[in-house]
């Protein structure tokens, strides 16, 4: 019996490594995405509008019109968190 303990022991052990570097992995991204966002706010108001987001941003320039949900021209911290939510639903993470 006591090999069995150490077996559970031990695949616990790597269960929660595993999510330990998940969860790290998700911070480094987001950190990440935070820091490309902030990079491409060429004018610094907090806000991404079409042309910052074609100079740097590629996949959110492509889907623009979709994630400026108020159509204002301009993405707001609120519709890049919805349009990140909506996503990692989709791909289901």
């Amino acid at each position: 019996m006591p090999k069995l303990h150490y077996l559970l022991a031990a695949a616990l052990l790597v269960a929660s490594t595993s999510s330990f570097a998940q969860s790290d992995r998700a911070a480094e991204a987001k950190q990440d995405m935070q820091a490309r966002l902030k990079a491409a706010d060429a004018n610094g108001d907090g806000f991404i509008d079409r042309k910052e987001a074609e100079a740097g941003l590629p996949r959110i320039a492509k889907n623009f019109d979709k994630i400026d949900t108020d159509q204002d021209g301009k993405l707001s911290p609120g519709e890049l968190k919805q349009a990140a939510a909506a996503a990692r639903q989709r791909f289901g993470r």
